[in-house]
C-alpha cells in the first residue's frame, strides 16, 4: 500500500496529541506542588514498563543475539551515565525545587534533576521508533496503521506525563515542560518520515536507537528510585505507592501487547 506523507505527518502528530494533553492536565494539576511519592511512583513504573515489556523485547527481536543485546545495552547504560554527569555538571540542582526535595526527604540529598534531559533525550530516540513502527503498520493497510496508532498513543499518555513530570519537578516551569515535551514528541513525526523515505535505510540504526532509549529511561528510573526509597520502605506495599506503580507497568504493558498483536 502506498501512502502519502501527509497521512504520515498527520497519524505521527495524532499520535502524540492525547499524551500532551495529559501531560498538561497533569502538570497545572500539581503546579502548586513538587511531585508527590505517588506520582513519582507512577513515574518509575511508567518507566520501567517501558524499558522491561516494550523496549528490550523489540531490542531481541531486532538482534535475535542475547550477546549483542547485552553489549549494546551496556554500552547505551554508559553513555546515559556520561550524559547525565555532563547535564548535572552544567546546572547543578540548586534553587527552590532541589531545596524543598531536601526538605521533604529529612534533610538526605536526592536531586529533584537527576535525569530529567536524559529522559528527554530517551524519549526523542523512543518516539523515532514508534513513528517508525506507525508508517510500517500503515504500509500494511489502513485498519493495522490505524491500530498501531492508538497503540502507541496510549503508550505515548504515560511517557509524555512522566517527562513533563521531572521536567518540573527539575525546576522547568510547567509551560517550558510541555515545549521540550512537544519537541520530544516531534520525534514520532521524523521517524515517520524517514521509515516512509527509506524504511531499509534506517533498519540498522533501530537496534541502537531502542538500546539507547532502553539504557536511558532505566538509568532515569534507578535515579528516581533512590529518591523514593525511603518512602517506598514505608509505603510501597500500600495503595499510596504501590498502586501507582503498578498502575505505570500495566498500562505500558497493555498498550505494548495492543501494538503486538493487531498493528
Amino acid at each position: 500500500m502506498t501512502i502519502g506523507l501527509d497521512v504520515v505527518i498527520v497519524t505521527c502528530v495524532l499520535a502524540n496529541a492525547a499524551g500532551l494533553v495529559a501531560a498538561a492536565m497533569t502538570v497545572y494539576w500539581r503546579r502548586t506542588a513538587p511531585a508527590g511519592p505517588r506520582l513519582l511512583s507512577f513515574v518509575v513504573g511508567v518507566l520501567l514498563g517501558a524499558v522491561l515489556l516494550d523496549l528490550l523485547p523489540h531490542l531481541w527481536e531486532a538482534t535475535g543475539n542475547l550477546t549483542a543485546l547485552l553489549a549494546m545495552f551496556a554500552v547505551a547504560l554508559v553513555v546515559s551515565r556520561l550524559f547525565d554527569s555532563v547535564c548535572a555538571c552544567r546546572h547543578p540542582p540548586i534553587g527552590r525545587c532541589a531545596s524543598q526535595t531536601i526538605h521533604h526527604h529529612g534533610g538526605q540529598r536526592a536531586s529533584p534533576t537527576r535525569g530529567a534531559e536524559l529522559l528527554l533525550a530517551g524519549d526523542f530516540v523512543h518516539s523515532l521508533v514508534d513513528g517508525a513502527l506507525i508508517v510500517a503498520a500503515l504500509a500494511v493497510g489502513i485498519v493495522p496503521g490505524a491500530v498501531a496508532t492508538l497503540a502507541v498513543a496510549l503508550h505515548e499518555v504515560p511517557r509524555r506525563i512522566a517527562t513533563v513530570t521531572l521536567l518540573v519537578r527539575a525546576g522547568c516551569r510547567p509551560a517550558v515542560a510541555l515545549g521540550l515535551a512537544v519537541c520530544a514528541g516531534l520525534g514520532t513525526v521524523l521517524g515517520g518520515t524517514l521509515a516512509w523515505w527509506s524504511a531499509e535505510a534506517i533498519r540498522p540504526a533501530l537496534p541502537v536507537a531502542l538500546a539507547l532509549s532502553a539504557a536511558a529511561m532505566l538509568y532515569v528510573a534507578l535515579a528516581q528510585s533512590v529518591s523514593l526509597f525511603g518512602v517506598w520502605r514505608a509505603r510501597v506495599l500500600t495503595l499510596e505507592c504501590g498502586l501507582p506503580f503498578l498502575a505505570g507497568v500495566l498500562i505500558i504493558g497493555g498498550s505494548h501487547h495492543v501494538l503486538e498483536l493487531f498493528g
